[in-house]
């Protein structure tokens, strides 16, 4: 897809209605609900930026659809706090304080370029996708699976947006910053991937649920994304295939 299809992807699709059954509430089991609650909070307070810098940068170094692009974008990972929060709310309670988590990751990103803080947001993306699936699989409540889907397949397309964008921007930088790019940008996601584990680590023990497991999986959709914006046509065509990455490669 080209920006122009993108456009039109997110004018449709950041307003379109999301039907979710609020009146079923919230029934996560007692030993599970804490945590759980805990979970959907941080990633709340996580979705809850405005991205103004980032917007800045992009309306000053690229084209005006894209930069309108990254406002809807923007607006529709608003839309995802929005549902968050009514879930939050359903369950009788409310935001989370910012974490010193939130605060370095927000000021790593603002450091720099527009691409390279684009690569930083699809880090955080990247990692609460495989933990979100986990949740909407395995917490038995309804309405928490209703709405981690909504979250979930709009933000497979958000890869396939950002893959689409950073791919040529890649392409035009050297070799070795490409390589230098790939080692720092795998060096983030494991720290991520580390503090997604341990803040959730309560999720994962009354689950049940192999954290080997969920660290394999979010290690292969790196693996994949990575593939699309430096792999080669023929390595691509055949993960374009895989239906967790619409519109990626």
């Amino acid at each position: 897809m080209r920006t122009m299809q993108w456009l039109q992807h997110f004018r449709a699709s950041v307003d379109r209605p999301r039907e979710v059954r609020w009146d079923v509430g919230v029934q996560l089991d007692a030993e599970l609900r804490d945590p759980v609650i805990r979970s959907l909070q941080t990633f709340q307070r996580g979705l809850t930026s405005s991205a103004v810098n980032l917007r800045t940068k992009v309306r000053q170094q690229c084209e005006p659809e894209y930069a309108e692009c990254v406002d809807l974008y923007v607006r529709e990972k608003s839309v995802h706090s929005d549902l968050l929060m009514r879930v939050l709310w359903t369950a009788e309670s409310g935001p989370r304080k910012r974490l010193w988590v939130d605060f370095m990751f927000r000021h790593l990103r603002r450091r720099f370029d527009w691409a390279r803080e684009v690569m930083v947001i699809l880090t955080a993306e990247m990692a609460s996708m495989p933990f979100f699936r986990v949740l909407a699989n395995n917490a038995g409540d309804p309405l928490v699976k209703e709405v981690l889907e909504i979250v979930l397949e709009d933000q497979a397309y958000h890869l396939g947006f950002h893959i689409d964008h950073l791919r040529d921007e890649m392409h035009g930088r050297s070799n070795l910053e490409r390589l230098a790019l790939q080692q720092a940008w795998g060096g983030l996601f494991a720290s991520t991937l580390s503090v997604v584990m341990a803040d959730n680590r309560t999720v994962f023990q009354v689950l049940e649920y192999d954290k080997l497991a969920f660290w394999t999986d979010a290690w292969n959709l790196f693996s994949q994304i990575q593939t699309g914006l430096n792999g080669s046509q023929h390595l691509a065509a055949l993960l374009g295939r895989d239906p967790r990455l619409k519109f990626a490669l």
